[in-house]
């Protein structure tokens, strides 16, 4: 039980690390989506360990905390003919 619990005590420590991998592995993504200011706004209250859970505990009950730069209209677009 002992053994259990260092192994598991070793993955916890590791976790973070990885967590910061996807959060910096889709930072383009967040950039081209929310736009340089916001998005990196984003990705820094990502980065930082308890904001995170807090921001994403909001963000699962009221959606999206920093909109994206480009939001679609409910409006119906109409192509020019060509």
């Amino acid at each position: 039980m002992q053994r259990v619990g260092v192994i598991l005590w070793r993955v916890l420590k590791v976790a973070p690390i990885f967590g910061y991998a996807f959060v910096i592995a889709g930072a383009p993504a967040v950039l081209r989506r929310k736009g340089y200011a916001l998005g990196t706004l984003a990705l820094a209250l990502d980065l930082l360990p308890i904001i995170c859970l807090i921001k994403a505990g909001v963000e699962i009950f009221t959606g999206d905390l920093i909109p994206d730069k480009f939001q679609a209209s409910n409006h119906p677009s109409f192509e020019h003919a060509s």
